[in-house]
């Protein structure tokens, strides 16, 4: 008795069940119509199966282990992986047609965050754009990344290209799953008590600071990861809900010290007081979000945090880089940080307090 796999030795791909059907009844010398007779099945019916016109159905398989010996579940396996295979090569030539969609997101992008490889072209290209984006097609992409973004916030001072958003949004997702995975549920008020301390964290390098607030926000339930910015899509940071956990992202947009600072307490607010709506994407802390309640709900949180409120008229009153520093004592945080604050309220941008404002970028201190 012969007996086969799915990727029997003799073929490069899934052959057909009738083709090595036929090849065990010439090894017995029994012809078709024989097997027919055999087996009860129409000639016809014989005739349709080695052709792989007709499939291997159950029944036919159970006839076929009944009479020729060979399992029931080999002729099965190797009827499902010759579907699969056809199945595969039909894909493939749609996948083909779908270049155009694939030519929206930039190559060298694509290569840098190692969703495709250089090689990469064709219908491999666009299998691994999809499956990047955990999503069966083109149109399937845009229902699941795109059309969600018109809920987003995020200020419109700027043009944005919504695929390098969608892209740098699943970057994120990825970068945050295994944390994700293992963190444990949401507390709100664990939350609150780390955003009262973190300001105090920005004493410490940006690296540091930035490892001990992953960790506070891990005991609240909240994911917080840094994944690089992607040209043309102005991100400073996102919070967003996956699968019921709260996730924060942010990029080194600005460079600056402060600017981090604020957008983590800014993202903290989105899921402190806008927990209904999944996802906000913000541009930092320059953008013109007066004309949207909930970003100057969550502008003020993170300025209330940065500098609270029986401090900020010695804020503004202040008028030298030595006051600034010691407010920063008094309140136990980074003079970058109240000097960011400074800046910020009086729109000034340049001189000496503007100098203690340190430049940092989490690419080059998060090894």
């Amino acid at each position: 008795m012969t007996t086969y796999t799915a990727t029997d030795a003799h073929f490069d791909f899934p052959p057909r069940p009738g083709r090595l059907l036929q090849r065990e009844l010439d090894a017995r010398s029994i012809s078709q119509a024989q097997l027919a007779a055999r087996t009860g099945l129409s000639p016809k019916h014989i005739n349709l199966v080695i052709k792989g016109t007709a499939p291997v159905s159950p029944d036919v398989a159970v006839t076929l282990e009944q009479v020729l010996g060979t399992s029931a579940e080999t002729w099965l396996r190797l009827e499902a992986a010759h579907q699969a295979q056809e199945a595969r090569h039909e894909k493939r030539n749609a996948l083909e047609g779908f270049a155009d969609w694939a030519k929206a997101f930039p190559r060298r992008v694509l290569i840098d965050r190692n969703v495709i490889d250089p090689e990469d072209s064709g219908a491999e290209l666009v299998a691994k754009l999809l499956a990047f984006f955990s999503v069966a097609s083109p149109s399937a992409y845009t229902k699941t990344w795109l059309e969600p973004q018109a809920s987003y916030k995020r200020s419109q001072v700027h043009a944005i290209d919504p695929n390098l958003t969608a892209l740098w949004l699943r970057l994120s997702e990825l970068h945050a799953a295994d944390l994700i995975a293992d963190t444990q549920m949401y507390d709100p008020a664990r939350l609150r008590a780390a955003a009262a301390t973190i300001p105090r964290l920005t004493v410490h390098d940006a690296g540091k600071a930035f490892k001990e607030t992953q960790s506070l926000l891990l005991d609240a339930g909240v994911v917080l990861v840094f994944v690089p910015e992607i040209p043309n899509t102005r991100i400073s940071g996102v919070s967003r809900w996956i699968h019921g956990t709260p996730m924060i992202a942010v990029t080194s947009r600005y460079k600056s010290f402060d600017g981090l600072w604020f957008t983590i307490l800014h993202e903290i607010a989105h899921v402190l007081l806008h927990p209904k709506r999944s996802t906000f994407i913000d541009d930092g802390f320059k953008a013109n979000d007066d004309a949207d309640s909930q970003e100057t709900a969550a502008n003020a949180f993170a300025e209330d945090h940065l500098i609270p409120p029986d401090y900020q008229a010695i804020l503004s009153a202040a008028t030298t880089a030595e006051a600034i520093r010691s407010l920063a004592d008094t309140l136990g945080v980074s003079p970058s940080v109240v000097a960011g604050q400074w800046a910020f309220r009086t729109s000034t941008w340049g001189g000496p307090i503007a100098k203690l404002r340190k430049k940092v970028d989490l690419a080059e201190v998060l090894t």
